[in-house]
């Protein structure tokens, strides 16, 4: 039997909000400070690897509560029976989220109540820890608690992806607003309050899933099934599936670490959330020293970034079920390359109409010495514009892929497992932008420029690897797909039955 995850509309779109808005409340708690927190502490005496050290704290916490939870997930994939996908998995996720909501209100409470240095790294180093889970639950739940490839779940999915993009870039706007008209004690307690409000919502949805006797859907019996009931078996028979059982769960997760369509998707979103991650920590530095801009100007920039990611995702949500295999594979291609591009020439834009020689200049002379010049700041906003449009053509159908192939999975801790190491890898490339954003001096546009470039760079590389690791996925998506042709019935009156002496764990062609 398998879960019913049909909805009518008004509850499913209350469940995506739901796990949107954890996804937001989890993000909002890294960027809201971007708008103030870095200049604030070069204000105060610190360097750009000393500011790097408080901001990317949070990255570095989730890439290590991300490896803790894939090590637990590949760990139940080696070590436990496999189970069928219960509502009640799905409910502790839920329960999870709510904990974890909990735990980061009380960490941006005590941040705001005592903003020193060591306070804000401990607490955000916290957050991301907490952060980790918070995504691994929720990025699950947005997949799994929908009928696989139907509209519900793309929309879910997409959802997600935007909730995180655009709190992440929306942020610093929300954080430099409240920041202005308020103080700094206020952003973090207001978003205690909004964490509050999160949870509630998501008691709501626990209290409304079913329980594991309802809402089931009765399937055929298949003979690549395992979570079916076998009969008794004697003592050495037991022994013998057991060991089958076994060799059974390290195929499964060798299968899982070798197949190009879970790379694939790793390929694109940990070189774009490498790129973003270093934007996000430089742009701050460089509006303020090279273009003078205040905390809400500043906020303003990211705006633009989250308007355009959030007008393009919903573009790709429509879009993408139209696409073949091999244009959703183009696609992205050419995204990735378009993002490289981007980023290698956004600090550049300033620079429009001015003399050629300027960039000569810098760099035998970095100091903050020169405005920008005519339409260059028009020129810049459509550049941050260009950026959130690439982004989104990166980080939205890398969702899409992610989710594909862990519908694909049976074993409830495979698909853990699977969502577990994306999100890690994904964190890696997040702690990895941080890292390379500090080396840059806080004032010297020319390294900041060059290290973007040098990113961009690498971004256009993984796009032709994807390429290639794409049309392997292709590949091997036909060969299974063969494969399980040859060993599935003809189609009959009567659903399949096992014969006999058919042993548990082996097909017969």
């Amino acid at each position: 039997m398998a879960l019913n995850k049909e909805w009518g509309w008004p509850y499913a779109m209350f469940c995506a909000l739901s796990i949107s808005l954890c996804i937001v409340i989890d993000i909002l708690q890294y960027s809201a400070v971007l708008s103030f927190l870095p200049q604030g502490l070069k204000d105060d005496g610190y360097q750009s690897h000393e500011i790097s050290a408080v901001v990317g704290s949070y990255y570095w916490a989730g890439f290590l509560g991300g490896s803790c939870i894939t090590s637990w997930q590949i760990r139940k994939v080696i070590a436990m029976e496999e189970e069928p996908l219960k509502w009640s998995h799905l409910k502790g996720h839920v329960i999870n989220l709510i904990i974890g909501l909990m735990c980061g209100a009380i960490a941006l409470t005590v941040e705001g109540l005592w903003p020193t240095f060591g306070v804000h790294f401990i607490t955000r180093f916290a957050q991301g820890f907490l952060g980790a889970f918070l995504f691994f639950f929720s990025f699950f739940l947005s997949i799994e608690l929908f009928q696989a490839k139907s509209f519900q779940q793309r929309i879910a999915i997409t959802m997600s992806t935007m909730a995180l993009h655009c709190a992440e870039v929306f942020g610093p706007f929300f954080g430099a607003s409240v920041f202005m008209r308020f103080g700094q004690r206020a952003v973090f307690l207001t978003l205690a309050g909004m964490s509050l409000f999160g949870q509630l919502m998501l008691f709501i949805v626990y209290i409304t899933l079913p329980g594991d006797t309802e809402r089931y859907t009765i399937t055929p019996r298949t003979p690549d099934n395992p979570s079916e009931k076998t009969p008794l078996l004697s003592g050495r028979e037991l022994k013998r599936e057991r060991g089958r059982a076994a060799r059974r769960r390290w195929r499964e997760l060798k299968n899982m670490l070798t197949t190009p369509m879970l790379w694939r998707s790793v390929l694109v979103v940990a070189p774009a959330a490498m790129v973003k991650a270093a934007l996000e920590n430089i742009l701050p530095l460089f509006a303020d020293h090279k273009l003078k801009y205040n905390e809400y100007e500043v906020g303003l920039c990211f705006t633009l970034i989250a308007v355009s990611f959030l007008t393009t995702s919903i573009i790709i949500s429509f879009s993408w079920g139209f696409l073949d295999d091999a244009g959703q594979n183009w696609f992205v291609t050419l995204s990735m390359v378009f993002l490289g591009i981007t980023s290698s020439t956004l600090l550049l834009a300033y620079m429009y109409g001015g003399d050629c020689n300027l960039l000569i200049d810098d760099l035998l002379d970095a100091t903050p010495d020169c405005a920008p010049y005519t339409h260059s700041v028009r020129f810049f906003y459509l550049c941050l514009v260009l950026f959130g449009i690439a982004s989104a053509g990166c980080f939205t159908p890398a969702g899409y892929l992610i989710g594909d192939y862990i519908d694909s999975l049976h074993n409830p801790a495979t698909k853990d497992a699977a969502n577990g190491i994306w999100n890690t890898l994904w964190e890696v490339g997040g702690c990895l932008g941080i890292a390379l954003s500090g080396i840059p001096d806080t004032r010297n546009w020319v390294q900041e420029q060059v290290l973007m470039a040098s990113i961009g760079m690498v971004i256009i590389v993984c796009a032709f690897t994807f390429a290639w690791v794409s049309m392997l996925a292709d590949d091997e998506d036909d060969e299974g797909g063969s494969a399980r042709m040859c060993c599935v019935p003809k189609e009959t009156s009567e659903p399949w039955t096992p014969d006999a002496d058919y042993t548990p764990g082996e097909l017969t062609p």
